[in-house]
């Protein structure tokens, strides 16, 4: 029972954080699909959880279902905010840009690269060839600019700008494949075949969504007024869970 209850009260912290930051984050770098939120603070792969902090990456030992550990904690940046790990990849998203991590030994994260923008708020998922970044306005993050920012990430070393699009005030995002889920005004679904010609094929309106995971053919949307699911393909509302 106590193993029971330790593997329900994770999965369920990894759900539902606080309103801000609703969801862990976590991929599976089969089929480019997003498996977790672009807002959270804390990450799990295998035995190690990632905690960010403003200016520090923690790392615990988890493996001890009773007592986790505190094995490092560094000052890696600026103002971080979310965290996204794709397979061996750790994307740490700042107030002045992203920072890309090397997990491939789960327990010492090294240092890869960075990507650098103006001060602003910072969510990103990958798919692991390209990044998605989007920045708002409407908090204490800095200038005023409300973007979605496309990173090639061919030369994981040096991340390429390719492109930035207008928003209205965009929070949480999620990567299925080629088709973009973004948090803005709703929910905006974008064609991103092409990198450099995103198309508007879809719009979930009149919800406050404020982050999105797609899991199996479903939108796992958290909002200001609750728990929302919907069928990814249709967009056919599922469910509805107020908080």
């Amino acid at each position: 029972m106590k193993s029971f209850n330790y593997i329900f009260i994770l999965i369920f912290s990894l759900f539902l954080s606080c309103s801000e930051t609703p969801f862990s984050q976590s991929a599976d770098s089969s089929g480019g699909v997003s498996k977790g939120g672009s807002t959270a603070r804390f990450a799990i792969k295998e035995n190690i959880l990632y905690v960010v902090e403003d200016e520090h990456l923690n790392i615990f030992d988890i493996s001890n279902e009773n007592e986790s550990l505190l094995i490092d904690k560094s000052r890696v940046g600026w103002g971080i905010e979310t965290i996204f790990p794709f397979g061996d990849l750790l994307f740490l998203g700042t107030q002045v840009g992203v920072l890309i991590y090397d997990i491939s030994v789960p327990s010492k994260p090294e240092y890869i690269s960075e990507y650098s923008h103006i001060v602003s708020c910072d969510p990103v998922v990958t798919d692991g060839s390209y990044a998605y970044i989007t920045l708002r306005t409407g908090t204490n993050c800095g200038r005023p600019i409300n973007e979605l920012h496309i990173l090639d990430l061919s030369d994981i070393r040096n991340p390429i700008f390719i492109k930035s699009i207008s928003m209205t005030n965009p929070r949480g995002l999620a990567i299925n494949n080629d088709i973009l889920y973004v948090c803005d005004e709703g929910i905006k679904v974008l064609d991103v075949t092409s990198k450099t010609n995103i198309i508007a094929i879809d719009h979930i309106r009149d919800i406050p969504a404020n982050d999105i995971i797609f899991h199996r053919n479903q939108l796992l949307v958290t909002a200001d007024d609750g728990f929302y699911q919907f069928d990814a393909i249709t967009l056919t509302q599922l469910s509805f869970y107020s908080f």
